[in-house]
């Protein structure tokens, strides 16, 4: 990453209470002059009307926000700097260290809130390896991510989570179509340092368990090809919290409990509350639903690795639903993709939320439980409870709400910055 000449830009009169208040971006408007004659990414000193030092970071001609801070330090220097990403990034593996998110897979960069605006990286444990997979969703983070292997390098030999730079990979996932509003082009994926003997399209990463014990739940899943960064990693603390609630739901007539995971995908939710189940000694069965052949593969193995029945079913999630029986389940998982992908799209995503959980209270049994998430930050938490208020009414179903959740730990807020609080989570008793 060549280093650039920082840029001065300016605030107008009276445009800096947001940004005093903490939030990281500034837009194209509020600034005294046109941030057009800089290379998208460079690197950018913000002051306020009357010149006075607010932050560093980088901007974007071609963005709506047109700047993102980074470090509020005037001290600190360019934030871009290859020894000051660094820096970001050891500070960042602390907080996970303090997590206890030692030698499991987890997120070391959630963009801004983590001091790397527009940059993701997870780091997904292995038995005796690591993958690094990385996505650029913004130009600045596309600049920095071109010097992430040697960056990356430098990081992974510190801390007490080590793991040798021969048994360390790093895939570059720019497969995203939102790059393409800070004027980027959507890439294939791509293997930037790949391991001796290792496939990344099939590997087995290490994830903290949702059960009582300590030993890692162990996952099958595609590093290259698979959804988002091949894993979600943000769905643990909910999976977690359901788990410890749950646990102890009994089964309809004495059977195995029966649990339907929607979107499965790799059939993390199933997998976990299995072992959870399992470990409180109720048996369990699964039907994961996908409309991917190739995850529910894996789902039927990761699920079954945990001693669990499983059923897998291809289909569109509604059409499926539809032929499935009135309280045909003890517990119904619904974690559907973002149904609400602009705010054009809010209505007729706060629809398709509706209808796929009048779905759900349907097919769940009186004294079961249902789980219900979006990760469609434009989707306000009031709205989404209202959509889960009006399906349950619609089937006459009295639920007692009994855990609220959102993003796991290793995905830190803001709370000047709501854009990066997306996920909600309710978990129902009925």
């Amino acid at each position: 990453m060549s280093e650039l000449p920082s840029t001065v830009w300016r605030l107008k009169s009276g445009a800096d209470r947001r940004f005093r208040g903490g939030h990281p971006w500034v837009y194209s408007n509020e600034l005294t002059e046109s941030p057009k004659g800089i290379l998208p990414g460079a690197p950018v000193e913000l002051r306020d009307a009357a010149g006075k030092f607010l932050a560093r970071g980088y901007g974007n001609p071609h963005s709506l926000i047109a700047f993102r801070a980074m470090s509020r330090r005037e001290e600190q220097g360019d934030p871009t700097r290859p020894e000051a990403v660094v820096a970001t990034l050891a500070d960042a593996g602390r907080l996970r260290e303090t997590l206890g998110l030692t030698g499991l897979s987890h997120r070391l960069s959630f963009g801004e809130a983590d001091g790397l605006p527009g940059l993701v990286v997870d780091r997904f444990r292995l038995e005796d390896a690591q993958v690094f997979v990385v996505q650029a969703h913004t130009a600045g983070a596309d600049r920095i991510s071109k010097s992430l292997p040697e960056l990356l390098q430098e990081y992974a030999g510190t801390g007490p989570d080590r793991i040798s730079w021969d048994r360390t990979a790093i895939v570059l996932r720019n497969d995203l179509s939102v790059r393409k509003l800070e004027g980027l082009d959507e890439e294939a994926p791509r293997i930037v340092k790949s391991v001796e003997g290792l496939d990344l399209a099939n590997v087995r990463i290490r994830v903290a368990s949702a059960g009582r014990g300590d030993k890692p739940v162990s996952f099958a899943v595609d590093l290259v090809g698979g959804q988002k960064t091949g894993f979600f990693l943000d769905q643990a603390a909910n999976i977690q919290l359901a788990a410890r609630r749950l646990c102890h739901l009994a089964p309809a007539n004495g059977r195995r409990v029966r649990i339907l995971d929607l979107f499965c995908y790799v059939g993390q939710w199933g997998t976990q509350l299995a072992r959870a189940f399992r470990e409180a000694g109720r048996e369990v069965e699964v039907v994961a639903m996908d409309a991917s052949a190739q995850a529910l593969e894996r789902a039927r193995q990761n699920i079954e690795a945990e001693g669990a029945r499983c059923e897998t079913v291809r289909a569109d999630i509604m059409e499926g639903l539809a032929s499935i029986g009135a309280g045909s389940f003890d517990l119904v998982i619904a974690d559907p993709p973002a149904l609400i992908k602009g705010r054009k799209d809010i209505p007729v995503g706060t629809h398709a939320y509706l209808q796929l959980n009048t779905q759900v209270f349907r097919i769940v049994r009186d004294g079961g439980a249902v789980v219900s998430c979006s990760c469609s930050g434009l989707l306000e938490e009031e709205s989404f409870i209202q959509v889960l208020s009006k399906a349950a009414y619609r089937n006459r179903r009295p639920v007692r709400w009994i855990a609220r959740g959102a993003q796991s730990a290793d995905h830190p807020m803001l709370l000047e910055f709501p854009e990066g609080r997306y996920l909600k989570c309710w978990v129902g008793a009925l």
